[in-house]
């Protein structure tokens, strides 16, 4: 059987040492040779915002283009841990972890405060689909109408989005009792972030009178007098209800970005359309 062995540049440590260690010192440097493992860059990409990115009332010049990448270990770190301040701190965790620019500028705190809420949800929605995949699905859902659990799963394209026709919409007219009309501007990152921070210890309607209160510009008297009211709660306060009420639906109807609340299916055992609520929690469902 010793025949049978290769020896060929065999050389033994006992009758040639130096030589033998100089093999194996060449045999440990090349097993050394390890290729590094290569870091895949995040899933992403680029779209358009329904809304735009405006500075200041330069309406001309809205952005529109915007980038989000897929969320990390290192995300999701920061993220669950956000989870403890609040629904706002979480959402605003979110967007700055997955957001890496809008128009030419790269995001930041202050970029993402000044975005339409509509623009905010559709970057949500994007870093939802760079991370998890268009299908959003919930292994027990309950039908409303005949009470049956099942399976269900809708792709994110099913999401109806409305977009702003002109960026200047964003300030419109609303008409109140008595003649007289409200100027009103959709409300942006800092609004949602200013009601999200007293939603624990605020009524809803306290919450509706500070939204009023922030995105109410002027109110313009039957007479032709115009009043700014900008940051105003009491002013707000002392709008009857139908004025109330027609300055936040005409808020919710004008809203740029992803109609969540319109989502709706047929569910087949009972033939019954369901309407379907979507929110954050569900598109990042385990965060």
């Amino acid at each position: 059987m010793a025949n049978d062995l290769h020896t060929e540049g065999f050389s033994s440590p006992l009758s040639n040492p130096g030589q033998a260690n100089a093999a194996i010192a060449a045999l440990l440097s090349q097993g050394a040779e390890v290729a590094k493992p290569e870091i895949a860059v995040p899933a992403g990409g680029q779209f358009r915002l329904p809304g735009g990115f405006v500075s200041g009332n330069d309406f001309a010049n809205a952005r529109y283009d915007a980038e989000v990448r897929e969320l990390n270990g290192g995300d999701e770190e920061a993220i669950t841990k956000a989870r403890n301040g609040g629904i706002g701190k979480f959402i605003s965790t979110l967007l700055a972890s997955g957001t890496v620019s809008v128009g030419d500028q790269k995001a930041s705190p202050a970029l993402l405060s000044n975005l339409l809420l509509g623009d905010r949800d559709t970057l949500l929605l994007e870093i939802r689909r760079a991370t998890y995949g268009d299908e959003i699905v919930w292994d027990r859902y309950s039908c409303p109408h005949c009470g049956e659990e099942f399976r269900l799963s809708v792709t994110l394209d099913e999401i109806p989005v409305r977009r702003l026709a002109d960026p200047a919409d964003r300030v419109f007219e609303v008409e109140l009792r008595r003649g007289r009309k409200a100027y009103v501007r959709l409300p942006i990152g800092a609004d949602q972030d200013a009601v999200l921070a007293v939603v624990d210890r605020a009524t809803e309607s306290e919450q509706n009178t500070l939204l009023i209160s922030r995105c109410l510009i002027s109110v313009v008297e039957a007479d032709g007098s115009e009043n700014a009211v900008t940051g105003n709660p009491d002013f707000a306060r002392a709008l009857g209800l139908l004025d109330r009420k027609r300055i936040l639906d005409a808020i919710e109807e004008k809203q740029p970005g992803p109609q969540y609340n319109d989502v709706k299916f047929t569910h087949d055992s009972c033939g019954k359309e369901v309407p379907l609520f979507i929110s954050a929690g569900d598109l990042f469902q385990g965060l």
